[in-house]
């Protein structure tokens, strides 16, 4: 059996794993049951609806869903309970009032930019849902924080995907519409809102108790305006990072019909299947990293990240090259009509093998103090997406949009490692000689 750190990373990715396959079944589940009962039209619709959800919601987050993680693994480790009570409760007041704020923006979406009557139910069921969203997101992440991953990743995404699956299966039998993906999508939101909630208050009531409310001599005077000069680079970069992974489908959108969103869209999720291993990896690693760095423990650290980091490209590899070769059968999976993203879906195959080869960047970069960097970097990757999408969709279509995201991520990701490298000789990336164990 794995032992020490990795043995950790690996025990509480495994957890990670099962219910990440699990809610992915149930995602390809409600992707083959919307196409063929709403048709292209339909998945196009339900998914640039979740789209915008998600990016609204990383705005409404302030970026202390990935701060939150840090702080909690941090001070849990040195027993601040006060510190982790007034973090909630200080990021709580704030995240929930700036997400019901954002929730009128649902209309600017839909009548402004999209300029189509289809997006306007959709949107205005994404604006009720918001802030429900981001209490549960922020939840899950100090869920996480705690290193209670069984529960954050059930209430991350496969709640989601059990309540919008059985809805839809439901209703079925009486008739469904365009809306009612993103309706059942919102129940299950409310239902992790309410239970990660619930777990939260038994955290700070039962687990900790009265050690909440008492201040160790040894802890310094919480500061809100502190976490937040941390946070705010961190928003721009969990902002940028996911504006940049949806940039292609926003502008995507704004160039072609429902329908040849929805195809490109389905490309999107068939690839990410490379991405699910370095996805339930990051879920325990993000903690573990934070707290292995933070107490030099470095040797250890660049363990834990090769480790990892091998882990993630052998199963990635394989995968990619299944959908490479046979991208147009995968499509038949799904239902008939598909055919024609046969080469985007070679393309975003080779995206999240890129992401795989080089490991984890984005998370190493945010637990180590250089989110500032991070957030200049991905704000190029950005930048430089938007001009590409901007010259290939109208020429390439959604072939154009897929090359323009290769070639953004893999600047990112290959400056990200460089820079890791170089600067704590700490090896995120593959090294392929020693994978393939070939001698130098």
């Amino acid at each position: 059996m794995l032992q020490g750190d990795f043995g950790e990373v690996f025990r509480g990715g495994g957890i990670a794993f099962i219910y990440r396959i699990c809610s992915m079944g149930l995602s390809y589940g409600i992707i083959i049951f919307i196409s063929r009962k709403l048709g292209k039209e339909g998945l196009g619709i339900y998914n640039l609806s979740l789209a915008i959800l998600g990016i609204l919601i990383m705005l409404g987050c302030l970026g202390f869903n990935t701060s939150i993680v840090r702080y909690v693994s941090q001070y849990t480790a040195k027993g601040w309970n006060f510190s982790i009570r007034e973090l909630y409760k200080s990021i709580a007041r704030r995240t929930t009032v700036l997400s019901i704020l954002l929730a009128f923006t649902a209309e600017f979406w839909s009548v402004k930019i999209y300029k189509t009557d289809l997006y306007i139910v959709p949107f205005k069921l994404v604006a009720a849902m918001l802030p429900f969203g981001v209490f549960a997101t922020m939840n899950v992440e100090f869920i996480r924080g705690l290193k209670k991953v069984h529960i954050s990743e059930f209430f991350r995404n496969l709640e989601l995907q059990l309540v919008n699956f059985a809805g839809l299966f439901l209703l079925s039998f009486y008739g469904l519409n365009y809306n009612h993906p993103i309706l059942f999508y919102g129940a299950g939101t409310l239902l992790a809102a309410f239970f990660t909630g619930f777990v939260v208050y038994r955290y700070f009531s039962k687990e900790i108790g009265a050690e909440a409310y008492i201040k160790k001599p040894e802890e310094p005077d919480f500061n809100f305006r502190t976490h937040l000069l941390v946070s705010v680079p961190m928003i721009l970069t969990s902002f940028i990072q996911f504006l940049n992974g949806r940039v292609d489908t926003l502008m995507f959108g704004y160039y072609g019909s429902a329908a040849d969103l929805g195809v490109f869209t389905l490309a999107i999720k068939l690839s990410v299947i490379t991405n699910f291993v370095i996805a339930s990896l990051n879920t325990i690693a993000t903690p573990k990293i934070s707290e292995l760095f933070w107490s030099d423990k470095r040797e250890e650290l660049n363990k834990v990240v090769q480790s990892s980091a091998r882990l993630i490209f052998l199963f990635a590899l394989p995968v990619t090259a299944i959908l490479v070769i046979f991208p147009a059968f995968i499509f038949d999976l799904v239902d008939e009509g598909y055919e024609i993203g046969s080469d985007t879906l070679r393309i975003f195959a080779v995206v999240q093998l890129v992401n795989s080869a080089a490991g984890m960047v984005a998370v190493f970069l945010n637990m180590t103090g250089n989110q500032v960097f991070f957030t200049k970097l991905v704000a190029v990757a950005t930048a430089l997406n938007i001009v590409l999408n901007l010259l290939l969709i109208p020429k390439f279509g959604m072939e154009g949009a897929a090359v323009a995201t290769l070639i953004s991520g893999g600047l990112w990701n290959i400056v990200g490692a460089r820079f890791i490298y170089r600067k704590y000789k700490i090896r995120t990336y593959v090294d392929l000689l020693r994978v393939l164990r070939i001698k130098r």
